[in-house]
């Protein structure tokens, strides 16, 4: 395992460096990197859930629109218990007034010992109202820090009493449904998307772990400024949008085997970033990763396009395996201080500073066809030696943008 994980650990690539390095080892070693168990929705009711000691459950018929009451009826046995598991009977939607009885009621009956909340049968939720400066609410014009300052959602869960939250029957997450939340802990197993800014800026919330097993999109902004984010494991997700984990500054491993695009300022100020496992995607957004300190090897070997500066300022990068990539945009791969290696041999165009600033790095392993290049791709990378697998005869006038002086050779 330690050998398996050396281009992890402090870059050694195998002996040929074009070789695929394969997946880092830890996301098949960590129990909550590798889960995968998937989730079917079945109706249920008490007993049929092993649940965290203290917690009491029982069934509610939401057709009578009277949860405040039912309660408070129950008020003498939840005195004392850490967790409510309510199973919806009559349908599998709570009304405005229902959801605030749960979300209110440490307040209404002085529960103090309250963390954790079950709903099972809940197919659907509320979602958040957007805190414009014109929408009338206590929280107008209040803003989420950084990026493009997207507004927070009110939703009724702000101060609310639940840190542990299961509604794994949930078919979606709609937009800001949980802004500014203070989780813990959120298991969303039947969840197929997640909406604008649905867990959007939750800077002190202790989310350290994130499983959705079920979700193939996440919107912009979806978790942005979860600063408490270690690991993440989005086991069949196909798209996330701009934004989505934005100032994640604690997130150590992504992993999102299906995934095929990751939007623009995706992962963004994920200062601990240490892996990711992202085998099949095929698009990487505008300035995805930055200010990076931490990870060593970036594996993207079904990436197709790179967008401007997507990979720019890490501290610690050392190579960059792509083998399928065709296009690097503007400024795409820039300002690393410690890479060494890019391979992208399907590479048919660079544009400008493609490959700029990067002053350790030494070789540029590209195809049988020299690349369209735009200008300054090569400026201030003047230790770089760029290989190919063509005639020579085809590359004897390549020339590298921005330092012609460079060596051009056949891959050893």
């Amino acid at each position: 395992m330690q050998e398996a994980r050396f281009p992890y650990q402090d870059g050694t690539l195998p002996a040929d460096p074009t070789a695929d390095p394969g997946p880092d080892p830890v996301f098949a070693a960590d129990p909550d990197l590798r889960r995968a168990d998937g989730y079917r929705y079945q109706p249920s009711k008490p007993g049929d859930h092993q649940l965290p000691a203290g917690t009491r459950a029982f069934q509610y018929d939401v057709t009578t629109n009277a949860l405040k009451a039912r309660l408070a009826e129950r008020k003498p046995e939840l005195a004392n218990a850490t967790g409510i598991a309510l199973y919806l009977t009559g349908g599998t939607a709570l009304s405005d007034a229902d959801l605030a009885a749960l979300q209110g009621v440490h307040r209404d009956l002085g529960l103090s010992k309250l963390t954790r909340l079950h709903v099972y049968n809940l197919r659907s939720i509320q979602g958040g109202r957007e805190c414009t400066p014109a929408s009338g609410l206590p929280c107008a014009g209040q803003q989420a820090r950084g990026g493009k300052f997207p507004y927070l959602w009110h939703n009724g869960w702000w101060d609310t009493w639940v840190r542990q939250l299961v509604l794994d029957d949930l078919d979606a997450v709609p937009d800001g449904a949980f802004s500014n939340h203070n989780f813990s802990e959120v298991s969303l197993r039947g969840a197929g998307s997640i909406g604008v800014m649905a867990f959007g800026h939750g800077p002190y919330a202790k989310l350290g772990v994130l499983y959705l097993p079920s979700v193939r999109t996440i919107a912009h902004d979806a978790f942005r400024r979860n600063q408490y984010l270690v690991k993440v494991n989005l086991p069949n997700a196909v798209e996330i949008d701009d934004f989505a984990f934005d100032d994640a500054s604690r997130l150590q491993y992504f992993t999102a085997p299906q995934l095929k695009r990751l939007g623009r300022n995706a992962l963004n100020d994920s200062h601990e970033l240490i892996s990711v496992n992202l085998p099949k995607l095929e698009y990487l957004g505008i300035n995805c990763f930055d200010l990076n300190g931490k990870l060593i090897g970036l594996r993207l070997p079904s990436l197709v396009e790179m967008d401007k500066n997507a990979v720019t300022g890490f501290a610690n990068l050392r190579w960059v395996h792509a083998p399928r990539l065709t296009t690097v945009w503007h400024n795409a791969i820039t300002n690393n201080a410690k890479l060494t290696t890019v391979v992208m041999p399907s590479v048919i165009r660079l544009g400008p500073g493609a490959l700029r600033g990067n002053s350790a790095l030494t070789a540029v392993h590209l195809g049988a066809t020299p690349p369209r290049q735009e200008a300054d791709v090569f400026t201030a990378s003047p230790n770089t030696t760029v290989f190919h697998t063509g005639d020579p005869a085809a590359w004897a006038n390549f020339k590298p943008s921005g330092a012609p002086g460079l060596a051009v050779r056949p891959k050893p």
